[in-house]
């Protein structure tokens, strides 16, 4: 297991029914990403904390654990606030994309190759796609995959699109030098229409960013660009994992071949003001499951979500 290395900063709380995000607030805590090989923690354990100095707590990403936990308990220094817990998903890049192919059912592997055939008749019977990886392509990449990233609904409505700041731009240059980023994009009619944005860490990939336009949904263009950058990486037989990293969802189970069970943990102080951030948003999150629970009464969900990204 690698070391364990923390950094500290502004953590944002989005207070939001469903994808609509109707407030936030900050605290300043010290937070790191758990790695796959670390031990699942039981019911009662928290993880290992950092030096806290004045910040108001510690955040662990994607924690492993061994069961689920109750979203909120209180401990006698702390509030241990668990929000999300998900399964996460990753593929192994041992042997060769054939054999992971045969992962897949029959039905899955048939609709996987129908969407690249519909694609390829969509595009002149060719898919046009790249892969970035040195320090000139990702400059390229870059500029590109933004296009992409300011139509999708991730950015328009959770400012969760490809960063667009300076020191992120930086830090995928310093990345691409070491050999340690992979970018890729699919083109329709010369357009970027999808991107997805992998660095690399001791061998693991990271499904970090990704987003496609919209308007070619139908095409079903994120599928189609990661069965390619798969296919690529494969290729490659130089990487262990795929990890498709926090959070579920249809497209990384099916494209998975293993998950592990982890939340999001934080601890945080018992002072005034992080106990309010941590207890509203925990009154919100309930609101929007409450909420949730009546839109999927009346099959009006996936309705409500379409109208929310075309705002």
């Amino acid at each position: 297991m690698v070391e364990q290395t923390w950094e500290r900063g502004s953590v944002p709380f989005k207070f939001q029914l469903s994808d609509l995000v109707l407030a936030s607030a900050s605290l300043s805590l010290y937070r790191r990403s758990a790695t796959l090989d670390e031990e699942p923690l039981g019911i009662d354990d928290l993880p290992p904390p950092p030096r806290l100095d004045d910040a108001a707590g510690y955040v662990v990403w994607s924690q492993p654990i061994a069961q689920m936990r109750p979203a909120l308990s209180l401990r006698r220094e702390a509030v241990v606030y668990t929000p999300r817990q998900y399964h996460r998903y990753s593929a192994e890049l041992s042997g060769d994309f054939e054999q992971y192919m045969l992962h897949f059912s029959s039905k899955t592997r048939s609709t996987l190759k129908r969407k690249l055939r519909r694609f390829a008749e969509a595009s002149g019977g060719l898919v046009d796609w790249k892969q970035y990886r040195t320090a000139a392509q990702i400059a390229e990449f870059f500029p590109l995959a933004h296009l992409v990233s300011k139509k999708t609904y991730q950015e328009r409505l959770l400012g969760a699109g490809l960063p667009s700041d300076p020191t992120f731009f930086a830090e995928a240059l310093a990345l691409a030098q070491q050999d340690r980023v992979r970018g890729y994009l699919l083109f329709l009619d010369g357009k970027p229409i999808s991107y997805l944005y992998c660095p690399v860490h001791d061998g693991i990939v990271a499904y970090d960013h990704l987003g496609y336009d919209p308007a070619y949904g139908s095409l079903s263009p994120g599928a189609v660009l990661q069965i390619l950058a798969l296919q690529a990486l494969f290729a490659e037989r130089r990487f262990t994992l795929f990890d498709f990293t926090e959070g579920e969802g249809q497209h990384k189970e099916v494209f998975s071949t293993r998950s592990l069970l982890c939340g999001d943990m934080f601890v945080i102080t018992r002072r005034p003001w992080p106990l309010s951030v941590v207890m509203l948003h925990r009154a919100v999150d309930k609101t929007s499951a409450a909420a949730g629970l009546v839109l999927d009464r009346w099959a009006l969900r996936s309705r409500v979500r379409r109208l929310l990204r075309r705002l």
